[in-house]
Order: C-alpha cells, then structure tokens, then sequence
C-alpha cells in the first residue's frame, strides 16, 4: 500500500513538470536588447575645388593722368577721359580647403583673371587758344589673386547646401599693351590752323592691392565626396597702373619715341579701385568618406 502511494505521488510530480515545460515552449523568445543610436556623424576634413567663371566689371573706372597735365597751362585748361570701360574676364582658380563642421568650412584660392580690355579717350583743351588734344588709350588687364575665404553652410535639403561667404587677400593687376593713339590742333604753333598725329605707348604696369570679397551659392551633392557649386561673388581688387609713356618725336630718334614729347615728362594712367561681379561654377573634392551624418540604427521587429 505504501509503495502504490509513493508511486501515484512521482506520477503526479512528473506529470506537472511535463505541462510546466510544454508551457513554457509557447512563449515567444526574449526581445533583443537594442544598442543605443549612434549620435550624427559631423565631416570634417580636407578638401580640393577648382572653378571657372566669368567677371563683369561693375563700375566705370575714375581715371587718373600723372602728372596732372594742367600744369603750366593757362587757368582755361581742361582735362577730361571720356568712356572709360573695362570689359568683363574670363576667371579660373584652384583650392585647398578644411570643412570644420556641417556648416563651417574655410578655404585658400590662388585664381588667375584675364581677357579683359581697357580703353579710354582724354582731351586736353585750351578753350582761349582753339588748342585741343586727344589721346585714345587701349590696352590689356589681367590679374592674379590669392584669397582667404570663409563660409557657413545653412543646412541640407534634398542634396542641396546653400551657403554664404566673404574672404579676404592680395590682388596685383597688370595693365598691359597700352597703346596711345592721339591728334593735336594747335593753332598758335609753328603752323596755324594745323593739325597733327600725336600718339605712343605705355610701358607694362603692375599694382599690388588689398582685395576682398562678399559670396553666395549653392552646393549640389553629385557623390559623397563631389559637389558640383554655382556661386555669385562681389570682389573689390584695388587699382590698375601704366608704366612709363613713351611719345612719338617725329624724328625717328631713340627709337621714334621719347620722354619730351610726353609733355616734357613720363605719365601714367591709373584707375581707382575695381569691383567686379563674378558669375562661378565649381567642383569640389572631399577626401573623407566620412558621411555627413551616421545611418539611422536598424529597426527591431518586437513581437
């Protein structure tokens, strides 16, 4: 009776453990333990940029003759430039830059300008003696520049960066080829009511300036690491400068030209500042494939 007990009793226990387990294999597993989403990854790093573009001149240039060639003449004497223009250049410029953060990066640009003409007409009269010259100048400006820059990226939509800038840094402008094609009347000279040829050439002038510069622009992202860039920037590049005149004589002496003829000195022509509006398109070459910011962390299916 004792053992049939005992029996019973272990059939009971066993069969409570074998429920108890069948349970437990319903349960749905233990949802994973989810790792912490990472924080955005900022960029920042080197990068290269090239651009291409074109400058229109902004202002009529004031056009200065030195020495003032007034000197000397009666109190009627007049000087005077008439359309003076500076045409637009063609612009290139290479870079090296660093991206700070998402949205502040600084660069350096050497750039080169050409293509531009100068041109202008001065008259000299004496209205009290009927005496008139004139003098039209042509010539040649090109320029190099090395720039500071600064930008702040104003954030991302849809691949798109717009951005604001301003820099700073050193300009040196070559007037170059400047050639002086004039006509004198001077009825009290040697011979009354005649007019004659005048003319000559100007030594190649170089100007050392201060430059600076306002920009705004958007940034395309092409890849990861290219943007495509198309920006408008307000430039202030100093002044521009003849060299020496060189006046024809008449004589053929020295070469046809000389000093004495200029007025009885050398003369220079020069601007006051510059100020372009410049129209660009860039490239720009990030080294990093670090991505603007981290992918977003997998979503975990909970059930």
């Amino acid at each position: 009776m004792g053992s049939l007990k005992a029996l019973l009793i272990a059939g009971v226990v066993a069969l409570a453990a074998t429920s108890a387990a069948k349970a437990a294999d319903l349960l749905p597993p233990a949802p994973p333990v989810e790792a912490a989403a990472p924080a955005p990854a900022e960029f920042s790093g080197w990068y290269l940029r090239g651009d291409i573009g074109m400058a229109v001149n902004m202002t009529t240039p004031k056009l200065t003759d030195t020495p003032n060639p007034l000197i000397g003449l009666p109190a009627d004497a007049f000087d005077s430039f008439s359309n003076p223009t500076i045409s637009g250049s063609g612009i290139f410029d290479v870079g090296v830059g660093y991206q700070v953060n998402n949205w502040l990066r600084f660069d350096v640009t050497g750039e080169y300008r050409d293509f531009a003409h100068f041109q202008a007409l001065e008259q000299v009269g004496i209205p009290s003696t009927a005496t008139q010259f004139a003098d039209f100048y042509r010539g040649n400006l090109s320029s190099y520049l090395l720039m500071a820059n600064g930008y702040i990226d104003l954030g991302t939509w849809w691949c798109v960066t717009p951005f604001v800038g301003a820099g700073v840094g050193w300009a040196q402008n070559h007037l170059n080829g400047v050639t002086d094609t004039g006509f004198a009347y001077n009825p009290s000279g040697t011979t009354p009511g005649a007019g004659f040829p005048t003319g000559g050439y100007f030594s190649n002038g170089v100007t050392n300036n201060f430059a600076w510069a306002l920009m705004a622009g958007l940034d395309f992202d092409v890849t990861q690491n290219l943007k495509l860039e198309l920006s408008y920037r307000y430039l202030d590049y100093g002044s521009a400068k003849t060299g020496a005149s060189h006046c024809l004589n008449g004589t053929g002496a020295g070469g046809g030209f000389s000093v004495g003829n200029c007025g009885g000195s050398v003369h220079y022509i020069s601007t006051d500042r510059l100020a372009s509006s410049d129209f660009r398109v860039g490239l720009i070459w990030r080294f990093s494939e670090t991505p603007l910011y981290a992918p977003a962390a997998p979503i975990v299916t909970k059930y």
